[in-house]
């Protein structure tokens, strides 16, 4: 997919930064009024996201950043700041044991959908943006109403790989199938989930 570019101003951005940031912003609102503990660990660990991406610059050039300490205001880490990142937000849910696995996956999806539906309208894919809205928020319902029965944790996984295959096909109508950072970001964070699911499936056995 083309990286499509606005401008606001003087300031320009693609609008993946567009997408990423309404999806923060908008399940943080959503979480801050269906349960505000969630809210408040979703935006601890979206802090430690952007602060590690940023600061990243400084191990990933820090040569420059010696020589003009001000560039930390103006660049970033890139790619390699925003795994640094990921991991940071990751490790920091871990061990702060932040919530039960499912209200994480559940925010997860919010996110998700959220991004999906904005950046495939500012692409101006609206058909596709209108299909992953429904797909995704009907997987969501289901998988809030799953996980409160018996034996959620069992469907909260396959819903949970259902969810991430749905993001990935979608995806492929456009480009074509590729291994993006947001690919790798889909499959990294469904891994990581499943492993939630089992820590808390073996703590409670």
């Amino acid at each position: 997919m083309t990286e499509q570019w606005y401008t606001i101003g003087s300031f320009t951005f693609p609008a993946s930064w567009a997408a990423i940031i309404t999806s923060f912003i908008l399940t943080f609102l959503v979480l801050y009024f269906w349960n505000r503990k969630a809210s408040d660990w979703y935006s601890n660990s979206i802090f430690t996201f952007l602060l590690v991406w940023k600061l990243s610059v400084i191990v990933v050039d820090f040569q420059t950043v010696m020589e003009h300490p001000i560039t930390i205001l103006y660049f970033h880490g890139g790619v390699i700041g925003y795994w640094l990142g990921l991991i940071a937000a990751l490790s920091y849910i871990f061990v702060k044991k932040v919530d039960h696995p499912a209200t994480v996956i559940i925010s997860w999806m919010i996110t998700v959908l959220v991004y999906e539906a904005v950046l495939q309208m500012l692409h101006h894919h609206y058909l596709l943006a209108g299909i992953q809205v429904l797909v995704n928020l009907l997987i969501l319902v289901f998988f809030m109403k799953k996980t409160s029965d018996f034996g959620g944790d069992i469907w909260a996984g396959q819903l949970l790989v259902m969810f991430t295959l749905v993001q990935l096909f979608l995806s492929a109508f456009i480009g074509g199938f590729e291994l993006t950072v947001t690919a790798w970001t889909y499959l990294i964070m469904m891994t990581y989930l499943i492993f939630l699911l089992n820590v808390r499936r073996k703590h409670n056995e």
